[in-house]
């Protein structure tokens, strides 16, 4: 059928809101599967701490981030390890150098890229890891399926993942984009539709509800899939969380919880604990431990 709606989503591997969202891109891509696409762009949130502020929630300093995360925690059901920002000492904390890491993932593909943003987010939003560190960032790489170390580590060198990460600071720019998570739905398939020409740009954490209303005003025809069993989920995308399961299905999270405990008595999965929340990944699989 081919690909009818591509999503830039403007994003920091840091960013508490982002990681609050996977639930409802996980839904997105599991619903309509390969019509569309999604393109990561990413934000670069803090450049230097010392000259940080965020004036819609009065954050100067890393204490003060801890608990803003918190508070997504406990709105989203993600789940979230806020110590990261009261163990933070660095004055000058930037969130520039897990970008141009993450960028370095990305020039060996979409699919790699998309695995290392997720390793880092994971990383710094849920095992208190501070992916800005280039050896954190060495022990995450390769964990990564398919993601070559000598090449990702040469691109970060040779100057090739900083000139992608400026090319996507560019791109913020040039769209007006100041927060995160900002997500621009753009119609790009092949058959023309009257009212599909203008993207659509939702800035900010939104519901699953408002993505499918942007996605089936732009292509009605859109093909909606029901999800796969859970252990193929699992297979694909890695590690979920509780609260990514429930999004995706459609259940509450005490609900998916229950669902999720039956299977890991039955042996077919197991679960993973995590401040707020846990993930659950396949009985067998090897997972790092937060």
């Amino acid at each position: 059928m081919g690909v009818w709606v591509e999503i830039t989503y403007f994003t920091d591997p840091y960013c508490s809101w982002c990681w609050a969202t996977e639930p409802m891109l996980y839904r997105i891509r599991e619903t309509f599967r390969d019509q569309i696409r999604i393109r990561y762009v990413m934000g670069g949130l803090v450049r230097d701490m010392a000259e940080f502020y965020d004036a819609l929630n009065d954050i100067r300093t890393p204490a003060q981030v801890a608990p803003h995360w918190r508070m997504v925690s406990q709105r989203s059901g993600q789940p979230i390890d806020e110590k990261l920002w009261l163990e933070l000492d660095d004055p000058h904390f930037s969130t520039w150098p897990a970008c141009i890491a993450i960028k370095a993932g990305f020039l060996q593909g979409e699919e790699i890229g998309e695995r290392l943003l997720r390793r880092f987010r994971r990383a710094a939003l849920t095992e208190r890891k501070n992916i800005s560190r280039r050896e954190v960032q060495e022990a995450l790489a390769r964990e990564v399926e398919g993601l070559d170390p000598a090449r990702w580590r040469e691109d970060l060198e040779n100057g090739r993942a900083e000139k992608a990460f400026q090319e996507d600071l560019e791109e913020c720019r040039r769209y007006g984009v100041t927060g995160f998570p900002t997500l621009l739905f753009r119609y790009v398939g092949r058959v023309a539709v009257p009212g599909t020409q203008r993207p659509v740009l939702v800035v900010g954490h939104r519901s699953y509800a408002t993505y499918r209303e942007i996605l089936r005003r732009l292509a009605p025809t859109l093909e909606e899939h029901p999800p796969r069993a859970v252990e193929e989920l699992l297979r694909i995308y890695g590690p979920l969380t509780t609260r990514e399961l429930a999004e995706i299905y459609g259940k509450d999270l005490q609900e998916m919880r229950e669902v999720m405990g039956a299977m890991e008595r039955e042996g077919r999965v197991h679960g993973i604990p995590a401040p707020g929340g846990e993930f659950w990944a396949l009985a067998a699989s090897p997972v790092s431990p937060p």
